[in-house]
């Protein structure tokens, strides 16, 4: 079973994130209307099922990817349009001080079923 939480965390990942709670709604337009630059990016790296869900103000973001480890790896920069959507969506989160550029630190896989 461990062998196979190693394998499935290999190629899926979460995240979460706290919102301002004054700013949920224009967190959910903004999705609505993500920017399709932006879309056709997180194509291209290969994201797969990538799916973010509200709980009260925090928000938790689920993707797939083949090759995570370097899609994840924080020595590569952010591009350019990473970092227009980041500073984009900063002010409605509740950290609006925070220099990740949108960095998530990923969340341990424990239990997965296929």
């Amino acid at each position: 079973m461990e062998e196979d939480v190693k394998k499935a965390a290999k190629t899926r990942t979460m995240w979460r994130r706290k919102l301002d709670p004054t700013q949920i709604d224009e967190y959910i337009h903004r999705h609505n209307t993500i920017w399709p630059e932006l879309l056709d990016f997180i194509k291209e790296q290969g994201v797969t099922n990538y799916s973010i869900f509200l709980d009260d103000n925090e928000v938790f973001g689920y993707f797939e990817h083949e090759n995570i480890p370097a899609l994840m790896d924080q020595s590569n920069l952010p591009t350019q349009l990473q970092i227009d959507w980041e500073e984009s969506m900063r002010p409605l989160a509740a950290d609006k001080i925070s220099d990740d550029l949108g960095t998530k630190r990923n969340m341990q896989l424990v239990f997965y079923v296929e």
